[in-house]
């Protein structure tokens, strides 16, 4: 299984399905912090700001597409 997290925060998906064999095709988050722990956490998985401003050509096809609006402050 391929999905996209948008809102994902410090990405608790990834935590929770990596066992399963799921993987992440990209993020999508626009606070400064928490994009900095994706980027520690996931190197290797494409990050983007904005997930509005995503288009399909930035992304891989998926089968699910994860998020968790709205963002908390």
């Amino acid at each position: 299984m391929r999905y996209l997290s948008v809102c994902s925060g410090i990405e608790a998906a990834s935590v929770a399905w990596g066992e399963l064999g799921w993987h992440c095709a990209g993020l999508a988050e626009v606070d400064p912090f928490a994009r900095a722990v994706l980027a520690h956490r996931f190197p290797d998985t494409p990050l983007h700001g904005d997930f509005t401003n995503i288009r399909s050509a930035d992304v891989q096809p998926v089968d699910l597409l994860v998020g968790g609006p709205p963002c908390q402050s």
